[in-house]
Formats: C-alpha cells, structure tokens, sequence
C-alpha cells in the first residue's frame, strides 16, 4: 500500500467484520499481548524501568497494531485489540479496563476520521490507542496504598519502596506523555517496516 489511501474497492464497501476479520484481528491481537506481556515481565522487576512501560510498549508494539488495523480497515480491529488488552492486563481493576476500551474507541474515531481509507489516520490511531498502556497504572494513581501493598507482597518493600517514590503527582501526566512519545517513535518504526518489507509482500 504505497499511496495514501487504500484502493481495494470491494473491501472498503465491506464495512462489516467477516470471519476472516475477526481470525486477522485475533491473530495480530494474539502477538500485540504476547509482545506486551514480555515487555512488561521484562522491565517489570525495575521500579523506574516499570514507570517506563508505555514508552516502550509503544516502540515495540506499533508495528503489530499498524499491521492489523490495515490488514481489517474495518470498524473493529482496534476495538477488539483494546478489549484483548484490557482482559489481560486490567481485570483486576473496572476503571482501568473501562479507560483501555476507551483509548480503542479513540483509536477507532480517529481512523473513522480518514473513513479507514487513509494511512496517516491509521498510523496516528496508535497515539490514541497506546494510552490503554497507561491504565494499568490507575490502581497506582487512584489507589496507592492498595497498590504498593499488593507490590510489596509480590516484590518485597524495597520495590514497593522504588514504586512509591515514583509515584508522585504527576506521574499520570508523564505516562501520558511517555505513551505519546513512544507511539510516534514507534509510528515511526512501523511505516518504514510496513512499506520495505509488508506491502511488497502483500501482505497489507
């Protein structure tokens, strides 16, 4: 897909998700949460590197994101994608679940903006969508002391300690900040891959 807009009729007069979607969706959902998972399991043991995760998740993951939202181009994807990341990493909190969908409904509105035809609108989808990697941080913002007792039986005081001193007024405005500058860096990454090595192939 090297122009702007994407050109296969047939599918963009198809708004309905087909099985094939939801099997895409899926699949590519499958790789964004194992991709995430190992990120977090990697930088997780490290109370700064912890604070850290949505910047990463954004470099990281983009490219995944980027390749099923343009694969389905269709009402959905990100939304099913928001849902698989809300099951997995917020189930233990109702508010951070509800902001994760939240953040897949933005990432929706903002390709529905470019009518899923436009790849600039694809491709900034992830800024909205990578603020889902701030919600599992609620608990931390809205309930510190709950928190930092659950990371004190899992970690030990002295991480529950590191958290604790990170954790300061403005630590919600600085993941924000951090989940942008990591989709962008990672929006980046993921149009130079998708157009040497994806679109050659067919593959969106």
């Amino acid at each position: 897909m090297a122009k702007k807009e994407i050109t296969q009729t047939a599918q963009v007069s198809d708004k309905k998700l087909r099985t094939k979607d939801l099997i895409y969706a899926g699949a590519f959902g499958a790789i964004y949460i194992v991709l995430m998972l190992a990120i977090v399991m990697t930088t997780g043991a490290v109370p700064v590197l912890y604070i850290l995760e949505p910047l990463f998740v954004g470099i990281v993951c983009a490219t995944v994101y980027e390749l099923c939202v343009l694969k389905v181009h269709k009402f959905g994807a990100a939304l099913i994608l928001g849902i698989l990341f809300a099951a997995v990493s917020c189930s233990g909190y109702l508010v951070a679940m509800a902001l994760a969908v939240l953040a897949a409904l933005l990432a929706e509105f903002v390709m529905m903006a470019g009518k899923y035809k436009s790849k600039k609108m694809f491709l900034l989808s992830f800024v909205a969508f990578n603020l889902n990697m701030v919600c599992p941080f609620t608990q931390l913002y809205f309930k510190k002391d709950e928190f930092l007792s659950i990371a004190r039986n899992f970690y030990g005081e002295e991480y529950a300690a590191g958290v604790e001193k990170l954790a300061s007024a403005w630590l919600p405005l600085l993941q924000i900040a951090l989940a942008v500058i990591g989709a962008l860096i990672g929006i980046a990454i993921a149009s130079k891959l998708i157009k040497k090595h994806f679109e050659k192939a067919g593959i969106v």
